[in-house]
């Protein structure tokens, strides 16, 4: 009896080995240096949309020193007001200084500064050259606005923020999935909106280091991973 226990238990280490080593075939991770997550901010950016996959991506780091977390201002001042005024952050870099993401985060905001900032040639040139390159291109919320607004959500199934789902359908080439906290299509992940940015950023990390790693994060942060969005759908 122990020894079949023993080769159930070998067998599913052999199991979980291939399942991550299939979702890492997908994407040319580095494993010579550091991961690097650039978080795009900007004045007004959403405080959750920010700072809950930042903290994903600390945790992990902490644990196995895999990354390198770091913001980039959308103008060339550092100095940014979040969301409703309330905490100001002095980003590491910006979008002429920054270097090349592994991982880039596009956190959201209200739909009214969305619009304005999309409009800032040099940010949003500066997210399609970054893309060029990325492993995986992350939108929290709102961000996946701005990320539809560059045009490289074209073809691809996206979410974002129940309250601008109408928005994204305005771009016809982008399926736009309503009933989940995100969606993954190739090298992108777009999360629905503020808390499930966490989420989207665990998924990033079970791409990277596997369920059971991204599973013992969310444990640590007391975050129920495996919600989903039957309390909005109960709700309407």
């Amino acid at each position: 009896m122990k020894i079949i226990q023993i080769t159930l238990v070998i067998l599913s280490f052999f199991f979980c080995s291939l399942d991550v080593n299939a979702q890492n075939s997908q994407f040319n991770i580095p494993k010579d240096r550091k991961i690097n997550i650039g978080v795009l901010v900007y004045d007004g950016v959403e405080i959750v949309d920010t700072g809950g996959p930042i903290d994903v991506f600390v945790k992990a780091n902490n644990m196995t020193g895999k990354y390198k977390i770091y913001t980039v201002s959308a103008t060339n001042k550092k100095q940014i007001i979040m969301d409703g005024g309330t905490v100001n952050l002095v980003s590491q870099y910006t979008i002429y200084d920054a270097p090349q993401s592994d991982i880039l985060i596009i956190p959201g905001t209200s739909p009214e500064i969305v619009r304005t900032i999309s409009k800032d040639k040099n940010m949003m040139d500066w997210i399609v050259k970054q893309n060029e390159k990325t492993q995986i291109t992350m939108s929290v919320c709102t961000g996946g606005l701005i990320l539809a607004n560059t045009g490289l959500l074209d073809g691809h199934s996206a979410t974002t923020h129940h309250w601008s789902l109408d928005e994204m359908r305005l771009h016809k080439k982008i399926k736009v999935k309503q009933e989940a906290r995100f969606v993954a299509d190739g090298k992108f992940l777009t999360g629905a909106g503020i808390t499930s940015g966490i989420d989207t950023a665990l998924e990033a990390v079970e791409i990277i280091q596997g369920k059971d790693f991204a599973d013992e994060i969310a444990q640590g942060m007391v975050y129920d991973r495996y919600n989903d969005m039957e309390f909005l759908l109960t709700k309407k």
